[in-house]
């Protein structure tokens, strides 16, 4: 079944409603403290799937990378309602970048698939941002570009402003003043800070200034602001950009110990030699001295669910994947967890990856290529397939 984050009928008609039609008027913010609608009236729609890759250079290209109209029909008829589609900056800035990003919204579009456009910096880029002004001037500036690009385009469901977000936790309070963030009072500026509230306080500087920016532009979407490094417990440190339409992003790999093993760091690369912990790492089990199970995968997401209680902020899981490594039996029950997890907190949803070497539900290519679940015409694993369809 198709499935939405608690949504009412009208959901997508009324993403696309121009912010000026709402109630709340654009020229005039909402403030923080003032009456919103309750998380449930609308959120992002869950079963959706990460598209990496196309729009995004990989370090590496592979085969599969370039998506075609086969594996839209594809995603369409297994009953995808959306893809995340992560863009690289540095696509929008080349000649006859932002037509190749219209036209793979295009191309959706013609199988009534919806798309949540994610912005990705590489990785010189990503760390200029948060001490350059003339890099942060660069970001604002993209986005500038791609709101405007894309502020009339049907398929265009959500703006994502940064995939994976990582401001510094030791910026100098002018640097987190230059990008917008709020100053300590006196008093709080003289105590040591606590880790983690230094970044929280940059990047939720910065985002505001992206989405005044971006609907500056005209782009009435919904606007996807992820935790810092996709974190729950990051939010504990995050202040609410005041727009009654953004949604807040977290990333669901908890514990890594067990979603990626087997796994090397980098783009879409198991270990060389598949190297294993042996015995593999189970859910629900002992990881890492601890016990990971539903209560403790509970009690990882709560600090995103106090958020969006206290500030009535929808969630969205920008990705959530265990690696092809895992026993299969855990990597299933662990999905099944983490998308009940996302049920019970109103969060939409996107998997990590549709054609991928360590989360895909296709995989061609790696050493979990020869398992037994993609060895069929598609390459397809059935079983993980059918979780995400059951579990919307």
């Amino acid at each position: 079944m198709v499935g939405y984050a608690a949504v009412k009928p009208g959901l997508l008609a009324r993403l696309a409603t121009p912010v000026a039609d709402t109630p709340r008027r654009r020229d005039r913010p909402m403030s923080l403290a003032s009456p919103r609608a309750a998380v449930t009236d609308w959120g992002l729609p869950t079963q959706g799937i990460t598209l990496d890759g196309w729009l995004r250079p990989r370090a590496v290209a592979h085969e599969g990378d370039a998506i075609g109209p086969d594996d839209i029909e594809r995603l369409a008829n297994w009953r995808f309602t959306h893809v995340r589609l992560p863009v690289g900056a540095g696509i929008i800035a080349a000649p006859g970048g932002l037509a190749r990003v219209t036209g793979a919204l295009d191309l959706l579009a013609r199988h009534r698939l919806a798309a949540v456009v994610t912005l990705h910096l590489e990785a010189t880029a990503h760390d200029a941002t948060w001490v350059d002004a003339t890099a942060t001037a660069a970001l604002v500036g993209t986005w500038a570009t791609l709101g405007a690009a894309l502020r009339d385009h049907p398929a265009c469901l959500a703006l994502d402003l940064l995939d994976d977000p990582d401001p510094p936790d030791g910026l100098s309070p002018g640097e987190v003043a230059a990008l917008g963030g709020v100053r300590l009072s006196p008093a709080a500026s003289r105590r040591a800070p606590v880790p983690g509230s230094v970044a929280g306080r940059a990047w939720a500087g910065l985002a505001a200034r992206l989405v005044s920016t971006v609907r500056e532009a005209g782009a009435a979407q919904a606007v996807v602001v992820s935790a810092p490094r996709g974190a729950p417990e990051a939010f504990e440190h995050l202040r609410p950009v005041a727009d009654n339409r953004v949604a807040y992003g977290f990333r669901a790999f908890a514990p890594e110990a067990f979603a990626r093993q087997g796994l090397a760091p980098g783009d879409d690369v198991p270990a060389a030699a598949h190297a294993m912990p042996d015995p593999p790492v189970a859910y629900p089990g002992i990881i890492e001295g601890e016990r990971w199970d539903r209560a403790r995968l509970e009690a990882w997401l709560a600090p995103a669910v106090r958020f969006r209680e206290t500030y009535r902020a929808p969630l969205y899981c920008t990705g959530l994947a265990a690696s092809a490594g895992a026993p299969r039996g855990a990597q299933l029950t662990w999905l099944r967890t983490v998308l009940r997890l996302c049920h019970d907190s109103h969060a939409g949803w996107a998997y990590a990856a549709y054609h991928d070497a360590r989360f895909g539900i296709v995989c061609t290519r790696g050493p979990f290529a020869a398992l037994d679940r993609f060895r069929n015409g598609y390459r397809l694993d059935y079983d993980l397939l059918g979780v995400l369809q059951a579990e919307a």
